[in-house]
């Protein structure tokens, strides 16, 4: 008899750790990070917003996104977020890039920005540009979205002419 209570007192706990535990498990937010790793990732959602310092029309930004491919090689591609035009003081932009296809959301590795200032003639001294606020979004082959990166600050990072052209996060 002195067994009952002890396995009546366990049952109890265990009971209520496994429902903790399912209580958890249900109502935690969806996210790609754990669920969907092995989803490709068919394009990036790149949304910007630039600070009190224009990204001036002939400069470039860059994204670049390194990943491991499907012959498990470290593969790098870039693309111009801006096509060489002007994006004003406080403006937001928000440009999709798209990934070659086999590209695994576990297989991402590395998101930058690059800048390279431009000049529209040559009396036009080096740009710099604000870049205020990030969000780099996943979106994955069954239309689910994975946030990536969110960073923002005033500024969060400082792009100038003759160094800092480089920025990157590590996914």
């Amino acid at each position: 008899m002195n067994t009952l209570p002890i396995l009546n007192t366990i049952s109890r706990r265990a009971v209520a750790a496994f429902t903790a535990m399912l209580a958890l498990l249900l109502m935690a937010p969806a996210t790609a990070h754990a669920v969907d790793g092995d989803r490709q990732v068919t394009h990036l959602r790149v949304r910007i917003v630039t600070g009190s310092d224009d990204l001036r029309e002939a400069s470039h930004a860059f994204a670049e996104i390194k990943y491991i491919n499907l012959d498990d090689d470290l593969t790098s591609m870039s693309q111009s977020l801006n096509n060489a035009q002007n994006w004003p003081n406080g403006s937001t932009r928000t440009v999709d890039i798209a990934l070659p296809a086999g590209v695994l959301y576990v297989n991402l590795r590395e998101f930058a920005i690059r800048f390279q200032s431009g000049q529209r003639n040559p009396f036009d001294t080096g740009d710099n540009w604000n870049l205020n606020d990030i969000r780099v979004t996943a979106i994955l082959d069954d239309g689910s979205e994975a946030l990536l990166i969110q960073d923002s600050g005033n500024p969060f990072y400082r792009f100038k002419s003759d160094h800092n052209t480089r920025w990157a996060w590590a996914l």
